[in-house]
């Protein structure tokens, strides 16, 4: 987690030592929240749960996991947020609820495949499924131009149907991680 953090703070740089100009925060915080995202995945595979008898059941371990390192990560992409429009003003980063949106995708995207990996494995390869789902999905995004790509920050009147993905895409990350976070019946 905390290379991840030094890694979120250095992506603000460009706007901490620019010159303000629209937009300019975007791409930093949204790596900020990939980092930060992909650094909980490494507290997710429980590998004591192969080898003893838990005292309570896997989706309570989970669940507390993801939340104990959710929040920090959460809390410390907000003071990122909140720094770059101290500094830069809302001009640099844009319509907030948008890129919230986004941050919390990028952000989930690799929680939600580590969960499901960690469910079948207990080792760190589950860890490492969460930031390569999310490389290949930010990578295979970054091919889309124009309309297509659901990376510009949409105006005001109307969204294209690519940055309409965004919500579907944060309501499928939450449910993959609702279900990877049950409990384990084997027979």
């Amino acid at each position: 987690m905390a290379v991840a953090a030094a890694l979120a703070v250095l992506s603000q740089l460009p706007v901490l030592l620019a010159e303000p100009a629209p937009g300019l925060a975007q791409p930093g915080l949204r790596l900020a929240a990939a980092a930060l995202g992909a650094a909980v995945c490494f507290a997710l595979p429980d590998r004591m749960a192969s080898t003893v008898l838990a005292p309570s059941p896997r989706w309570v371990r989970q669940w507390l996991r993801v939340a104990l390192n959710m929040m920090p990560a959460a809390a410390l992409w907000a003071l990122l947020y909140l720094a770059v429009v101290a500094v830069g003003g809302r001009l640099v980063v844009g319509p907030a609820g948008y890129l919230t949106l986004q941050a919390a995708v990028c952000g989930l995207i690799p929680v939600a495949a580590a969960a499901v990996a960690a469910r079948y494995r207990d080792d760190l390869g589950a860890a490492l499924a969460g930031p390569l789902v999310l490389g290949v999905a930010l990578v295979g995004t970054l091919f889309f131009t124009g309309t297509r790509s659901p990376w510009p920050i949409p105006s005001e009147p109307e969204w294209t149907a690519a940055q309409l993905c965004w919500p579907s895409a944060l309501a499928l990350s939450a449910v993959a991680l609702l279900l990877a976070n049950r409990e384990v019946f084997r027979s």
